[in-house]
């Protein structure tokens, strides 16, 4: 990889529009190796990067090492197909902002196995991950649970499980008031969504906040011993929750997305039956949650405790 004639660009650039790299307020890596990533990850870090200064540095995977673009000093794109893990990291270190704190975007497989994801990460404050892009089913998420595991101190977050906000908040929701007394009562949960690791994280969300450990492939055990089924229906639009019902022995309680998309009902039935309430879901769109995974992920041990969870429970079902 030669960066001689980037730098070049990049000089060329400051003198004809003044750029000036030193308003950057992180320097922003991607990383993918499948085009309709890449074209995805430029539509929505082009947004970021517009609302946050940065400089971009965008590793693409799919294309050959002679392979650069320069723009105006914040956005460089490198060919990185053939490349060395080393000579990747000593790119980044050369083209990123002074100062500026490294956010690395990983979105490609091997997370844990990569030497590539191990020599970029090292300089990164931030990892930002997409397990549910990658891969609809689970596979993309064991990798990361299993990563994490055994690297406790890596600061990472997930754009799958940032998604569930208005999930947990409707669970919430549920169990205020009077109906917090069947948290302990509760023997079923299922999830129906379009992939997989949305719903595994809104599981293990549940159980590190209920303290339910894993038991098989489709239970989990309370801290009384009780036996609580769970399963997971794929249905709906890849990325989304599409539904969640929880049961316990006295009531049922079911928010489900409408057809709009827009809008989650909540219903329950049973002793605690109440009438239909509706939750407006903000979608904040990826560039919001790119945003929110590199400003809070570093702090979300609520994040780390449903990713544990969630590990487990594949453990489980993938055994």
């Amino acid at each position: 990889m030669n960066l001689a004639p980037v730098l070049d660009e990049m000089e060329e650039s400051f003198r004809e529009r003044g750029c000036d790299a030193n308003v950057a307020t992180m320097t922003i890596v991607v990383f993918f190796e499948d085009p309709a990533i890449g074209e995805l990850a430029r539509e929505r870090i082009r947004r970021l990067a517009s609302k946050h200064p940065s400089r971009v540095v965008l590793l693409d995977g799919t294309q050959g090492d002679a392979m650069h673009r320069v723009e105006d000093c914040t956005w460089i794109e490198l060919g990185v197909k053939e490349s060395a893990p080393e000579m990747m990291r000593a790119a980044v270190a050369t083209l990123r902002a002074a100062d500026a704190p490294v956010v690395l975007l990983w979105i490609a497989r091997g997370i844990g196995s990569d030497p590539r994801f191990s020599a970029l990460s090292a300089d990164a404050q931030t990892v930002v991950y997409n397990s549910s892009l990658l891969d609809t089913g689970h596979d993309a998420l064991c990798e990361l649970a299993a990563y994490v595991e055994r690297n406790p101190d890596v600061v990472i977050a997930d754009i799958a499980y940032l998604r569930l906000a208005p999930w947990q908040e409707s669970v919430a929701i549920f169990f205020d008031g009077k109906a917090s007394l069947e948290l302990q009562d509760l023997e079923r949960v299922e999830i129906a969504c379009g992939s997989e690791p949305e719903a595994f994280y809104l599981l293990g969300w549940l159980a590190s906040r209920l303290q339910w450990t894993s038991e098989s492939a489709d239970a989990l055990t309370n801290r009384a011993g009780k036996h609580i089924t769970f399963e997971i229906d794929r249905q709906g639009e890849p990325r989304r929750i599409a539904r969640i019902a929880l049961s316990s022995s006295q009531s049922r309680f079911v928010a489900e997305i409408d057809k709009s998309q827009e809008t989650i009902s909540l219903q329950v039935t049973g002793s605690n039956e109440h009438g239909s309430r509706y939750r407006a879901i903000e979608n904040p769109g990826i560039a919001a949650l790119v945003e929110r995974a590199i400003l809070w992920g570093q702090n979300d041990r609520i994040f780390r405790a449903a990713l544990a969870a969630a590990g487990e429970i594949l453990a489980h079902t993938k055994g």
